[in-house]
């Protein structure tokens, strides 16, 4: 009967785990070789992070909400916005090619994300009037309230 060996366990969890984050991540992570004497340095890659499915914040202002959501590499032409009085669907993708030729070296990679989301809103919009931004990689939108939506103050007397 073989012994229990704890390193070849350790090596056994590990593998499990970088199996876990490549597939997390859309595919095998890549672990290149370092080049060897005489051979051309190889470009760094760099391992942006594609945009998943994005969080949003919201915040309800007293006459409106502003929904917050940070979209980190995506162009402002490649994100769609639709709304009605009580949902907002907020759409887009990224997409990434980078090519490099040199001598003795061809480098190519391409990378795209996409994603799709409809948001329940707590209260009733104005579709008319609703207007977002995006700069920096943050998608600002903002939705004024329906006058029904907008909390009416009235103090009471205590009797």
């Amino acid at each position: 009967m073989p012994t229990w060996d704890p390193f070849r366990e350790f090596a056994r969890m590990e593998r499990d785990m970088r199996n876990m984050f490549d597939d997390f991540w859309g595919g095998r992570a890549r672990r290149e070789a370092l080049p060897g004497p005489g051979k051309a340095q190889l470009p760094a890659r760099r391992e942006e992070a594609l945009v998943g499915t994005p969080t949003v914040d919201i915040v309800d202002k007293k006459d409106k909400l502003v929904l917050r959501s940070e979209m980190p590499g995506a162009k402002k032409d490649n994100i769609r916005i639709s709304v009605e009085e009580d949902r907002i669907h907020i759409s887009g993708k990224v997409e990434r090619e980078e090519e490099e030729k040199k001598e003795d070296y061809y480098y190519s990679e391409r990378a795209y994300s996409a994603w799709e989301r409809t948001i329940p809103l707590p209260v009733t919009i104005k579709p008319d009037d609703v207007k977002a931004k995006y700069k920096n990689g943050v998608l600002e939108v903002t939705l004024p309230k329906a006058e029904e939506a907008k909390a009416k103050v009235k103090d009471i007397k205590i009797e």
